[in-house]
């Protein structure tokens, strides 16, 4: 009797995962991330005109070669900034705004900006649908002459985006961390 229920269970279980495991292909394809090559932030200096930019290029994606580009971020003490993020996939033809996709899909993303060790104060200035912030513009306010790091951060979050969300919450798009300096 226990060989005839043996073969049946594992039938059953050969089923079992096989439809998990086709479960598991439909959620990768559906969770696919899009490639992020380069990352641009745009500063504004909100008492003059001046404007620069910082750039994260990384043309073959994660892994492989180093990025040709990874600009430090330099701003002046005592000083406020309106800062625009902007994602790329360069690897295309024409390039992939990757931005416009998350504007997009704001309810299921997040931008984090972790300063360490540095004299800046970020605060994200743009929302989703739902009002809660996505970060696509945000604002920099600069203390005293300092050096530290800035970790940028873009999370997707299908579904389940709430108040006050860390960053460990959702999946990492991009996960860069600038040097920083505040600096005469």
């Amino acid at each position: 009797m226990k060989q005839f229920h043996r073969p049946f269970f594992v039938a059953l279980l050969a089923f079992a995962l096989s439809l998990a495991a086709c479960s598991k292909d439909k959620d990768e394809v559906a969770n696919e991330e899009e490639l992020i090559t380069t990352a641009v932030l745009e500063f504004r200096d909100n008492g003059s005109s001046d404007r620069f930019s910082v750039i994260f290029s990384d043309p073959d994606g994660e892994g492989g070669e180093e990025p040709v580009y990874f600009d430090e971020i330099r701003l002046r003490p005592n000083t406020t900034y309106s800062v625009t993020a902007t994602l790329l996939n360069e690897s295309t033809d024409p390039d992939t705004d990757i931005t416009a996709e998350v504007a997009e899909e704001a309810d299921d993303h997040q931008f984090f900006y972790l300063p360490a060790g540095v004299n800046i104060n970020v605060a994200v200035t743009d929302q989703d649908n739902a009002g809660l912030p996505l970060g696509i513009l945000s604002q920099w306010t600069t203390g005293e002459v300092s050096t530290g790091t800035v970790r940028f951060v873009l999370k997707h979050k299908p579904g389940n985006k709430a108040s006050n969300d860390d960053v460990s919450k959702g999946e990492t798009d991009i996960d860069l961390n600038f040097v920083a300096r505040v600096q005469e």
